[in-house]
């Protein structure tokens, strides 16, 4: 899967120190979202087969994999109308908009009841609040009429891509 394209590259450094730093110390490194956030907005590793999305459900593209395995770099395409399940984390996840419009409701799930706390719509250069694997819960859709790419990453090893990441609401 290596190598990456070289404008992931700084974003792949600051994944791998924010990493390791959450791992030993507990510590977030800033630089890491402020990686995330140029990776975004100047979106020049997003190519043509980034944009192919599925017509049943969002498409997960995996675009770079740790060599230590600490961590995954992935666009998500999602067609109009495509939203995900309200779920939350097992691993630590971040992610922002590179192209298009999308929408993230927010839940929290006090006695397995879903409350919601809102709805925020992002666009390309945004990034979404870093969730490190707690409580909270939230839906990513795609309610615009054009495609939407997201960039993520995700604390989870290469080989739990499909079944460590997300955290179904109701299937805890």
């Amino acid at each position: 899967m290596n190598p990456i394209h070289p404008d992931l590259a700084p974003l792949a450094r600051a994944a791998k120190d924010f990493a390791r730093e959450v791992r030993t110390t507990g510590k977030l490194q800033p630089a890491f979202l402020e990686a995330l956030r140029k990776a975004v907005g100047h979106a020049g590793w997003l190519r043509p087969e980034h944009r192919v999305g599925d017509p049943t459900r969002y498409m997960r593209h995996l675009l770079y994999v740790d060599p230590d395995d600490d961590f995954v770099i992935t666009a998500i395409t999602w067609l109009p109308g495509q939203q995900s399940p309200v779920h939350g984390h097992y691993v630590w996840c971040a992610y922002g908009v590179a192209e298009g419009e999308l929408t993230e409701e927010l839940f929290r799930a006090p006695e397995h009841l879903l409350e919601p706390l809102g709805t925020r719509t992002m666009r390309a250069g945004d990034v979404a609040d870093l969730d490190l694997g707690g409580p909270l819960y939230h839906r990513v859709s795609n309610r615009s009429a054009n495609p939407l790419v997201t960039l993520h990453l995700y604390g989870v090893a290469s080989g739990s891509i499909t079944t460590g990441i997300n955290r179904i609401f109701g299937d805890e």
